[in-house]
């Protein structure tokens, strides 16, 4: 059988594929127009594609007059999760979704960032502070992008994560033994509440859940529209069990962006504090309290958890540095703490900026923009 991602990577040197600009209110296509594939594995349907990405490839196209067009290409018709950066080294793609513990060998200092889990219910301040680390202050995780051949240019926080899980539960200790999805931070967080995680992206999640593979999932109420999960689950502790991230749904390839002109560039820098702050507020923090009414309707118990939750993550808290410090050692990080640290002094400085920007896409976008975007130059990230 060959595959789609197959006749894609053939067909796209040989220009058989035709570049899509997506929306009709950009300018007409130049003939010398650049046509650029995002790739994802993500559903059409999935909250940061629908408020923040197919937004933010309008506005490239837009601020480039059609120099630069992008085809959006769903659903992982090319690339699955941990297939993305790969796809985005050999041209398969030149943006996509990437999850840094998806390839921890590759990418070790950002998924320290990840698994460094922040608590709490402040999106805004989690997402500010991954891009201000990733793109400025954590040199490691700079240095890595550059030799994986990537740009981590746009990454959000999801909403705090919570367990979604079929069936009755009413308490950690009805959660026992069950198998829960989970990645980065959240697996240890499961191990602590005496569950057995397992590893798999959000997307297969749904039909593990299905077969009964899966008991929960520790995710974003937001996954319940954008992966399926509605119509499945049963109960929902709506305790806040870390945010998530850096969520890197703005990764590009090295090898189309050293083709573009400075001005090309520039266009992308610019419109990534607008994807970000749409993804984070819009997508999720807005999104998520929709969501749940949504499935309060439907006869989803949703369960605010109790003591047991505020003890599990004050284990969790106070346990997660040393692990994530020598398990970032083990795969090459030089100096781990300094990113842990880097990543906490940012995140207290965006709680200060958060407290103005409260749920403000524009007074958001400004924020990121001023202490992030416009300090980039196009030429050097």
């Amino acid at each position: 059988m060959i595959y789609l991602s197959t006749l894609w990577r053939l067909a796209r040197p040989l220009g058989l594929v035709a570049g899509v600009a997506i929306g009709s209110s950009v300018a007409p296509l130049q003939a010398s127009a650049i046509e650029l594939v995002y790739g994802t594995w993500a559903s059409p349907k999935h909250s940061a594609m629908r408020m923040g990405m197919n937004q933010y490839l309008k506005a490239v196209t837009a601020e480039t007059k059609g120099s630069v067009t992008w085809k959006s290409v769903a659903g992982g018709q090319l690339v699955d999760g941990k297939g993305t950066l790969k796809g985005l080294q050999n041209g398969l793609i030149d943006g996509g979704f990437i999850i840094a513990p998806y390839t921890p060998s590759n990418l070790p200092a950002s998924a320290l960032v990840f698994n460094s889990t922040k608590y709490g219910s402040d999106s805004v301040a989690a997402s500010g502070a991954m891009n201000e680390v990733l793109l400025m202050t954590c040199k490691e995780c700079i240095e890595e992008a550059k030799k994986n051949g990537i740009i981590q240019l746009g990454s959000y926080a999801a909403t705090a994560f919570v367990f979604m899980c079929r069936g009755n539960p009413r308490s950690l200790v009805d959660i026992k033994g069950k198998k829960i999805r989970s990645v980065g931070g959240g697996v240890p967080l499961v191990r602590l509440a005496g569950a057995v995680p397992v590893a798999m992206n959000p997307a297969e999640a749904t039909q593990a859940l299905q077969r009964g593979a899966l008991d929960c999932v520790h995710g974003a109420p937001s996954f319940l529209i954008s992966f399926g999960y509605i119509d499945v689950v049963n109960t929902i502790f709506t305790y806040p069990l870390g945010i998530g991230g850096p969520t890197t749904f703005l990764a590009l390839g090295r090898k189309k962006w050293t083709g573009l002109t400075r001005e090309q560039k520039s266009a992308h820098i610019k419109h990534a504090a607008g994807f970000v702050a749409q993804s984070t507020i819009e997508a999720y923090v807005l999104n998520d309290k929709k969501v749940l009414a949504r499935a309060k309707g439907k006869g989803i118990v949703l369960h605010p958890g109790g003591k047991d939750f505020d003890a599990l993550v004050k284990k969790r808290i106070e346990t997660m540095d040393a692990p994530n410090i020598a398990n970032a050692k083990k795969f090459g990080v030089k100096d781990p703490k300094a990113i842990i640290d880097a990543y906490a002094k940012a995140f207290k400085k965006w709680q200060g900026l958060s407290k103005d920007i409260g749920l403000d896409v524009g007074k958001f976008k400004a924020a990121l923009s001023r202490e992030i975007y416009s300090k980039l130059d196009p030429d050097k990230i």
